[in-house]
């Protein structure tokens, strides 16, 4: 059986709402999660084009055990038995070093990145586990793989992301059919994106849309993935580990580790 929803924050604009419109427009329901109303335009759109979708309009920095209250209840209702998500919703957060930073900035960056995301996901997995299957796909990149100072404390809300992806998969090890992956997408041409380059932060990796759409739709859907609790480039080999029970043979390939010499 395949997967029939999926919930993706950060559905309003960029990335999150491509992938929510790709992902309905292949017979999937779609909850199209942002802190505006374009949640609700989102969803507008999919029904527009003949899929099916809903709109939660959440700001994920609010109180994290309300967001997965909320999720919870939603995923209660019992109407899909196989259940993903898209955790694509993020901020840039206060710009420069330690020294001159507002930390309450760097909470409310933390706050959206992690705990409001990982909140969603929470409210999730009760569904997931009693159905014996999920798929869990979160975004990293930026400053996650090296130091991003001009951006620290993205730099270190992302970096918490990929640690707690490869936490959750062992959380999840053994529990059915279960993936959680960390993607960095690359630099796709966003309103994100273009704060970025005004700010003056690096940009290495420049990507077309399509390709974390296409990587987002491929990981939901497989029947096997051999990378799960792994941060997966847009541009890795991925694809050599979906679908045929190859796993990867190196456990420090893809994931947050120190290098010993």
């Amino acid at each position: 059986m395949a997967l029939e929803a999926a919930i993706v924050t950060g559905a309003g604009r960029g990335i999150g709402r491509a992938i929510a419109l790709d992902l309905a427009a292949r017979g999937m329901h779609v909850v199209c999660v942002s802190k505006s109303k374009n949640a609700e335009q989102t969803r507008a759109e999919i029904e527009r084009a003949g899929g099916s979708g809903e709109a939660m309009q959440i700001d994920l920095n609010e109180d994290p055990e309300k967001i997965s209250g909320g999720i919870r209840e939603w995923a209660s209702r019992g109407r899909f038995a196989r259940l993903g998500a898209v955790l694509a919703a993020g901020i840039l957060g206060p710009v420069g070093p330690l020294e001159s930073s507002n930390l309450r900035e760097w909470q409310a960056c933390f706050q959206v990145n992690v705990l409001g995301n990982l909140a969603v996901a929470q409210g999730l997995l009760p569904a997931m586990l009693e159905a014996k299957f999920g798929r869990i796909l979160a975004f990293s990149g930026g400053g996650s793989a090296y130091a991003y100072p001009i951006l620290p404390a993205y730099s270190a809300s992302k970096t918490a992301v990929v640690r707690a992806v490869e936490n959750l998969h062992k959380d999840l090890e053994d529990k059915g059919d279960f993936a959680v992956a960390c993607l960095a997408p690359g630099a796709v041409e966003t309103d994100i994106l273009k704060r970025v380059r005004e700010i003056g932060a690096e940009v290495k990796t420049v990507t077309d849309i399509a390709e974390p759409v296409r990587f987002a739709r491929e990981f939901l859907t497989c029947t096997w993935c051999g990378f799960s609790g792994r941060f997966v480039h847009v541009r890795d080999n991925w694809a050599e580990y979906l679908n045929n029970g190859r796993r990867l043979e190196k456990d420090t390939l893809w994931t947050l580790r120190r290098v010993e010499q």
